[in-house]
């Protein structure tokens, strides 16, 4: 496929000048991570504290991430994926033969269906159909928004592999957190599929929300902790620089 390879670019050992193009390429695309790592892991939190002071109500969750379009804190949850869409979009873009530039452009393409095709309106949901939804019909909306999810978490828990393949081959990095997160993920979607056959909920907690929230999670520490090497090397650095 495309003779596609898992190594990237070589980052210079000094992040501090802003005058290397190199300098300048390695810093942007760890800024890329560790915004993406960020909004991963901040996300299910966030939503779940707008949605209750919208509402004014008590600190519930509600049945699945996606469910969160419905709410008080749509537009914090459509502008979120989006900025995690684009940011995919553009990460490691000027190096097509790579797994990640594919795997992130598959997860970026992904995930922007997921925030702007919503999964089926509530019972309680009194507001009207979207205007795709009306088109298309809302079951066939949100087949369509489940099927980019699955595509979305999938291609993440890929990358996690692809990330621990290179730290492993190439030495430093975290090989075994980037393995552990990937494990996570699918292991966070098989509890998903099997709460579908099995009620596997804990009271207002859903396993469709746990196994949502857990490969957010598991893929945001991924990509934060790889984003975190920025202020780890810069430092480094600094302390490695000769006094005057």
């Amino acid at each position: 496929m495309l003779n596609l390879t898992t190594a990237t670019f070589e980052r210079p050992a000094d992040l501090r000048d802003r005058t290397d193009p190199a300098v300048l390429y390695a810093r942007s695309y760890l800024l890329i991570r560790t915004v993406v790592g960020a909004i991963g892991v901040l996300l299910p939190f966030v939503l779940w504290v707008v949605d209750a002071l919208v509402l004014r109500g008590s600190l519930t969750a509600r049945g699945s991430l996606s469910a969160y379009y419905h709410s008080g804190a749509r537009d914090l949850f459509v502008g979120a994926l989006c900025i995690t869409g684009c940011l995919l979009l553009t990460y490691l873009a000027a190096q097509p033969r790579t797994w990640d530039y594919w795997l992130s452009t598959l997860a970026g393409t992904a995930v922007l269906g997921v925030a702007l095709l919503p999964t089926s309106r509530p019972a309680m949901y009194g507001g009207p159909p979207t205007p795709l939804q009306e088109r298309w019909g809302e079951q066939t909306v949100a087949a369509i928004h489940f099927t980019c999810a699955g595509v979305f978490i999938l291609s993440l828990a890929a990358l996690c592999f692809v990330f621990a393949r290179r730290d492993q081959r190439y030495g430093g990095g975290h090989p075994r957190l980037h393995r552990a997160c990937g494990i996570a993920i699918l292991a966070a979607v098989a509890w998903v599929a099997l709460g579908r056959a099995v009620d596997l909920d804990i009271g207002w907690l859903t396993s469709l929300y746990a196994g949502e929230v857990g490969s957010v999670w598991a893929f945001g520490t991924a990509w934060l902790v790889k984003g975190f090497d920025l202020l780890h090397v810069t430092r480094a650095s600094a302390r490695s620089t000769p006094g005057p």
